[in-house]
């Protein structure tokens, strides 16, 4: 038995280990990003660093996640980096084992990639995210990119502060 963070997003539940979670953030507030995948809402600053937020209602679904106050992010680890993901409730951190329904399913081909396992929380059926296969490789891509364009954005407006409060320094 593992311990997972359980949240519920379109009438479903859904676990990530608890190994991947940094943290479960209270927030609506995103900076946007243009050009960006309808899934992605914009990026939050967390520890200094811009994190993708991702809608997963939107992503596995193709419905918003209605912002709620039961609505939280869980800052995840991912490829090396960090982001968020955006769903309906947290329904706490929880010990959850296997389900026998993992063959079958595997059986009739109806597992996806991003779905690790099938998990058992009482009666009910827990999904197991697995984040490196929610995403294609070129929905990866853009996602790394979107993040790498917004670092340089941020480091240039840094130097150019920087550069003018030391114009103000020599000007006085």
């Amino acid at each position: 038995m593992e311990q997972y963070v359980v949240f519920e997003s379109h009438n479903q539940l859904f676990g990530l280990p608890v190994t991947i979670v940094r943290r479960v953030v209270e927030t609506d507030k995103f900076i946007p990003l243009p050009e960006v995948a309808d899934y992605v809402l914009g990026v939050y600053e967390y520890e200094e660093q811009m994190l993708p937020i991702i809608d997963l209602g939107r992503k596995l679904f193709n419905e918003f996640t209605e912002q709620t106050h039961d609505a939280k992010v869980i800052l995840c680890n991912w490829r090396d980096q960090s982001l968020g993901i955006y769903v309906e409730k947290i329904i706490g951190i929880v010990y959850l084992e296997t389900t026998d329904n993992q063959k079958d399913l595997e059986k009739a081909k109806l597992k996806r990639g991003y779905i690790g396992q099938f998990l058992k929380m009482d009666k009910d059926v827990v999904i197991s995210l697995e984040l490196d296969y929610l995403f294609n490789n070129d929905e990866s891509s853009g996602l790394m990119s979107s993040l790498d364009d917004m670092e340089a954005d941020k480091a240039l407006s840094s130097i150019s502060t920087d550069n003018s409060d030391a114009d103000k320094e020599t000007n006085e």
